[in-house]
């Protein structure tokens, strides 16, 4: 089956929802409605990328971004304009401080904590510490690693666990530049082939605003 034919097949699956639920739409809604999932305009654009011989999954950079400041934890960063804002959950952890979610073709999500950080120890020793914490709630197959954001680098920590019918796949971005002060971003997705290369543009907005911590 080819990309075009899979994106029909969606549209005639999400008709068959509506109509199962007593809201009917009409096909060419449905296509347009996952031509927007996938990243394009409608479904006119969806037919001419390919056309084209363009991937029928856009680029990562083709999402349009929004930009999020928080006044009261002192960061910002860009994220997906179609993501929602969510008000954070202390009993998830005493650190988050803000979340942002979407459900569109599949499960994403954003955690970003704000936590107290012993600058006479290391990144390392920081993560180890969150990674015993993440072993308690079922995570597994962790691997550590180290990207660049702007000229610093940085430690990520990759995770997983089965959830429903689907793998968590998760990441952390260690944001921490010897202030008492750590910020740690967390992604996590069903799809993460598809949505890691966006995870890493969302990092890499990412800026420490003056105050709270800073240095």
């Amino acid at each position: 089956m080819s990309m075009l034919d899979k994106l029909k097949a969606e549209a005639s699956a999400l008709e068959a929802k509506a109509r199962d639920s007593g809201k009917p739409i009409k096909h060419s809604v449905a296509l347009e409605q996952v031509a927007k999932q996938h990243g394009y305009n409608g479904w006119r654009a969806c037919l001419a990328a390919f056309s084209d011989g363009q991937s029928l999954t856009p680029p990562q950079n083709s999402f349009e971004m929004k930009r999020y400041a928080n006044s009261e934890w002192n960061f910002s960063l860009d994220i997906p304009s179609r993501w929602n804002i969510f008000p954070a959950i202390p009993t998830n952890s005493p650190y988050e401080v803000s979340r942002f979610a979407s459900n569109e073709e599949g499960r994403h999500l954003l955690i970003v904590f704000s936590e107290p950080y012993d600058p006479k120890q290391s990144p390392e020793a920081h993560s180890t510490k969150i990674q015993e914490i993440l072993q308690k709630h079922d995570f597994s197959n962790f691997v550590s690693g180290e990207t660049k954001i702007g000229s610093k680098t940085v430690l990520t920590l990759d995770f997983n666990k089965p959830v429903e019918d689907a793998i968590w796949n998760c990441r952390h971005y260690f944001m921490i530049d010897g202030s008492t002060l750590a910020y740690v971003l967390g992604f996590g997705t069903t799809r993460w082939d598809d949505m890691r290369d966006l995870f890493g543009r969302m990092a890499q907005s990412f800026n420490r605003l003056p105050g709270n911590g800073s240095t």
